[in-house]
């Protein structure tokens, strides 16, 4: 009786394990595809533009990349950056002042 109670508790704290390795696993999985989806989305926005149309997606792209709360502070702040070298300062904030 005593063996099949133990046997029983190992197999439970190692099914336990396995969960929090595989949630561990995806959660990691995720965060990386949205940062390469996000990186992806950047490098568009700061690549050169043939129109006013995509000049003006691409602004409002890295205003937007600028306020992701999943991506790091740094990444924000590159974004940041990089929205100052692609626009005037009259512009960088007409839209968006309650993030100032």
């Amino acid at each position: 009786m005593e063996k099949a109670l133990i046997s029983a508790v190992i197999a439970a704290a190692a099914a336990i394990c396995a969960a929090v390795v595989s949630w561990f696993g995806a959660f990691q999985s995720r965060r990386a595809a949205d940062r390469e989806h996000a990186w992806r989305r950047f490098v568009w926005s700061i690549g050169d533009q043939r129109s006013k149309a995509e000049y003006d997606i691409s602004i409002a792209v890295l205003r937007e990349l600028e306020h992701v709360a999943w991506w790091s502070k740094s990444d924000r702040g590159l974004a940041t950056r990089a929205l100052r070298r692609v626009t005037p300062p009259d512009e960088r904030y007409d839209d968006r002042e309650e993030h100032r």
